[in-house]
């Protein structure tokens, strides 16, 4: 407890010791004013500080652009890569043969390839590929002549 008072005693004597150098420099005690100096000082730290977020908010936008940027160029490069894989498809199961190939003529393959490869969706080809199937059957049965997937 003596210790407590002596600590005590020595902050109060600190204070008291003060008072004559703050008198005789005309304070008394800390600034009345705000704080960080004049009113200038204060302005120029107030325009200091708009400027700092309006650089935060231009970096925050950027970087907000950037993303939308990566999105925009992922979401491209799967669209190509689906394109792609889908033209292989088209290009593989044309190069793997007609069905009903032995009934039709040079020309009509040829035709053939070309409407495969102008379709756009697998859903369209899978059509085309079911009215060529029941068209090859009714050439089967009218010549009498089983149809046959040809690679030519």
């Amino acid at each position: 407890m003596t210790a407590l008072k002596l600590i005590v005693g020595i902050g109060a004597a600190l204070v008291l010791a003060s008072a004559p150098t703050l008198a005789q420099t005309g304070q008394q005690g800390p600034p009345t004013g705000p704080p960080g100096g004049s009113q200038q000082q204060q302005q120029e730290q107030l325009q200091r500080q708009q400027q700092q977020r309006q650089a935060d908010r231009a970096m925050t936008q950027d970087r907000t652009m950037d993303h939308a940027r990566m999105q925009t160029r992922e979401q491209d490069q799967a669209q190509q890569q689906t394109r792609t894989t889908e033209e292989a498809q088209v290009k593989t199961k044309a190069a793997t043969g007609i069905y009903g190939g032995n009934l039709m003529t040079a020309e009509e393959r040829s035709r053939y390839r070309a409407e495969v490869q102008a379709l756009q969706t697998e859903q369209e080809r899978t059509e085309f590929e079911a009215r060529h199937r029941e068209q090859m059957q009714v050439r089967s049965r009218e010549k009498g002549i089983e149809p046959v997937v040809t690679e030519d």
